[in-house]
């Protein structure tokens, strides 16, 4: 048996289809057999065609394709056998979930930014540091809640470099955005529990209003985030508490709202004595983004800021600016009941990085790790809808016809590929079939190209699944 012809089995025949997108030629057999186990195309235990014959009808060396399944085989998709030839692994994957699904798995749900080794060190520095030094024993001690003087101090200075003017006195540490977010919505909905939200709005928000009984009042959004005039309407027809927005590149669709959006926003806002909850994790990634709107508005405005997307999750902290120093002490009594205090040796080791320079230095390594992700996704998302910023950690991929996001998510965690369909990201508002992948979740640029691989096979090879029930 010298050629393709003469292996019949299931995936006898097969041949790879080089696509677009990847590294190398090898990069590429290996992307297209991936993507071939992930359609169905090839089946668990289906024999392999011999490397030879596989390099003859591509018109390849032969220690390309040789390269390509020995990558496979560390990976566990194939196994070889002497005198036998390289099969589909049967034991490396669960038939009950798919054939791609147990021997990796992509969660690219969580919109996390990368890991870089830098940082990580760093922090591990950071924490010998404070655990060997006698000089930094109040670190490992209880602290004011919010924060002490030094660290509110620290917040400001690095809030200051996004032109907001807020004193030590405005500043208050939290464990955290989501905590910050959490705290805010508890003071400003004491006489209205209406809160107004982009059509799509980060899951935490969703969290905080269930937990509070909050009624989130959908706004209508375009390419450049929520519209002014749908939130002076929703101004007009309720009793609105509080907007909560994420306006540079916004969580899930990308969107970053221009200068002139924000001052339009301020305006409603302090028409309709109604608080901005400006929630901007990611403004340290984006060069050039414009001025927050508690920059415009800051007597109305709780801005949250976290060092979780711009740094490491593992930094739990935040740091918000609030409108007044009366403000300051209503919160901190509020995130008293509930985490009693931020972490003093993050919120040392933050201070340190703030005035250090290292917070920009690793800001902008994250920056430059996101837009070598993000090319990854145009190489293999060439053809797609999708929105995104080249320097952020994650896009908006829309859906092509006849795709359901619940049933896209669902067949691509069969086959070891977790993102965020637009049902959890939805508020009250006609659908859209999109997902939210994060390309700063994976634990490297390979994984995250192995990853997209499985979700290209899926839209592009697998849409004859798209109606099919899921059971």
């Amino acid at each position: 048996m010298n050629n393709v012809k003469d292996y019949m089995g299931s995936g006898g025949q097969w041949v790879p289809r080089l696509e677009r997108g990847s590294s190398s030629k090898h990069q590429a057999i290996f992307d297209a057999l991936v993507a071939d186990i992930a359609n169905g195309q090839l089946r668990l235990g289906d024999r392999l065609p011999p490397q030879r014959a596989i390099a003859a009808a591509l018109g390849v060396d032969l220690t390309t394709v040789t390269k390509a399944f020995s990558k496979a085989r560390t990976d566990g998709i194939i196994r070889a056998t002497t005198g036998r030839g390289s099969f589909v692994a049967i034991g490396a994957v669960d038939e009950s979930r798919g054939p791609y699904a147990n021997f990796v798995s992509h969660d690219l749900s969580r919109n996390s930014p990368p890991r870089l080794a830098k940082i990580d060190q760093a922090l591990a520095k950071e924490v010998d540091t404070a655990l060997s030094l006698g000089t930094l024993a109040g670190v490992l001690n209880y602290q004011d809640t919010g924060g002490n003087w030094a660290n509110r101090a620290a917040g400001a200075n690095w809030l200051a470099k996004r032109q907001i003017a807020s004193s030590p006195e405005r500043i208050v540490l939290t464990s955290g955005a989501q905590s910050a977010l959490f705290a805010v919505c508890h003071l400003v909905t004491k006489k209205s529990n209406h809160v107004c939200v982009g059509r799509f709005a980060y899951p935490g928000i969703h969290t905080v209003a269930f937990q509070q009984r909050l009624q989130l009042v959908p706004l209508a959004m375009d390419g450049e985030g929520i519209s002014p005039e749908a939130f002076e309407d929703a101004c007009q027809r309720a009793p609105i508490a509080a907007l909560y927005i994420t306006p540079t590149l916004d969580n899930p669709t990308t969107a970053t709202l221009p200068s002139d959006r924000r001052q339009q926003i301020a305006r409603i806002a302090r028409q309709y004595s109604v608080a901005v909850i400006e929630d901007d994790p990611y403004h340290d990634l984006i060069p050039g983004a414009p001025s927050p709107i508690a920059a415009i508005a800051p007597d109305v405005t709780w801005y949250v800021a976290t060092l979780s997307k711009c740094l490491s999750p593992a930094l739990r902290l935040g740091f918000v600016s609030v409108p007044s120093a009366e403000a300051s002490t209503q919160i901190a009594a509020t995130l008293q009941a509930m985490t009693m205090m931020a972490s003093p040796l993050f919120a040392s080791i933050a201070s340190r990085w703030i005035y250090s320079g290292f917070l920009r230095e690793a800001a902008d390594e994250l920056m430059h790790e996101n837009e070598e992700r993000q090319k990854i996704a145009a190489r293999l998302l060439y053809d797609q809808q999708y929105e995104t910023n080249r320097h952020g950690s994650h896009l908006w991929l829309k859906l092509p016809e006849p795709w359901r996001a619940t049933d896209f998510t669902n067949q691509c965690e069969r086959l070891g590929v977790i993102t965020l369909g637009s049902s959890s990201l939805s508020v009250n508002s006609p659908f859209v079939e999109a997902v939210r992948i994060s390309v700063g979740a994976a634990s490297s640029q390979e994984s995250l190209r192995d990853a997209l691989t499985i979700l290209r096979s899926v839209i592009v090879g697998g849409q004859s699944n798209a109606n099919r029930a899921m059971v």
